[in-house]
């Protein structure tokens, strides 16, 4: 992610710790690597924020 926006990986990581303290994502561990997801609740929030364009 941070070559895809330019932040460094801890900024990456600071942002993705928010948004799973927010409850809009989940991370899981797959071996070495931590994968994270939109929880319904994040995919709520976009829709919503999609519909009012």
């Amino acid at each position: 992610m941070a070559r895809r926006t330019g932040l460094s990986a801890g900024g990456v990581s600071q942002s993705l710790t928010a948004l799973r303290d927010a409850g809009l994502v989940s991370a899981h561990r797959a071996g070495r690597s931590v994968l994270y997801a939109r929880t319904a609740v994040g995919e709520a929030l976009l829709e919503a924020a999609s519909a009012g364009e």
